[in-house]
């Protein structure tokens, strides 16, 4: 199985390979490798989401999730330090060094 991520317009970010042993063993403990791999990636941008909202004093993880990605809209709008991608942290720490 391949997997693909790819931005909106298309444009491949990177392409990883499931073998079909892998596969095979993956689904006798989840009935679709796609709908988990999606539910995964959601509920990790939940937990960034509620985090960063959090942190931002604009609202918490109460907030209703319109208001939430209103708030990252704004945030990476306003080019908001929370907002910085963990590459980017890790590339700071590490000319800090």
């Amino acid at each position: 199985m391949k997997i693909i991520f790819q931005e909106d317009d298309g444009t491949v970010i990177k392409e990883e390979i499931i073998s079909e042993e892998e596969s095979t063993a993956m689904l006798t403990g989840m009935a679709d490798i796609t709908e988990w791999v999606t539910n995964a990636a959601r509920e990790k941008a939940r937990r960034r989401i509620d985090d960063i909202v959090t942190r931002s004093g604009r609202g918490s993880k109460h907030t209703d999730a319109a208001s939430k990605l209103s708030i990252i809209t704004d945030l990476k709008a306003a080019g908001s330090p929370l907002m910085k991608s963990a590459k980017d942290k890790e590339s700071e720490i590490m000319k800090e060094k």
